[in-house]
């Protein structure tokens, strides 16, 4: 299982706020799940909801591998939803660019490439980091 997901994209937002919005459980649930808990140390706990029409769709969870402020944000990513699913990492990685922006790295690991989940999670990640993610740091900035 070699299935890696890889998005980069680059926000007009200075990378103490893209790093906020991607480690603070109240701003994760801006734009990513519906609820969120994330202790922001090395073995903390991380549990993401999500819900659909009023009942919970998923469930990860997960442990801190690594956190690096401002710039790199690692933790382990496993639905409890399903039985089947992989233990897959996922890394947030953020570099200034530009003077003020940051580009977003995310590598989502552990994946078999030609499962259902891999093609989930990779569409998954391209909205919510074009879209969701974007708009919302552009917000913050302002």
């Amino acid at each position: 299982m070699n299935g890696e997901i890889r998005k980069t994209i680059v926000i007009d937002a200075p990378p103490e706020i893209v790093f906020r919005a991607i480690s603070d459980e109240k701003e994760l649930t801006q734009w990513f799940p519906d609820q969120a808990k994330l202790e922001p140390k090395v073995g903390g706990f991380l549990q993401f909801k999500f819900y659909e029409d009023g009942k919970e769709n998923h469930r990860v969870e997960g442990k801190i591998l690594e956190i690096i402020p401002n710039k790199k944000i690692s933790y382990s990513w496993v639905n409890k939803s399903d039985p089947n699913f992989p233990n897959t990492v996922v890394t947030w990685t953020l570099d200034i660019v530009d003077g003020n922006k940051t580009k977003v790295t995310l590598v989502h690991t552990g994946f078999d490439p030609k499962s259902r989940w891999y093609d989930l999670h990779s569409k998954g990640w391209s909205y919510f980091i074009e879209d969701s993610l974007v708009e919302y740091c552009g917000k913050k900035k302002e």
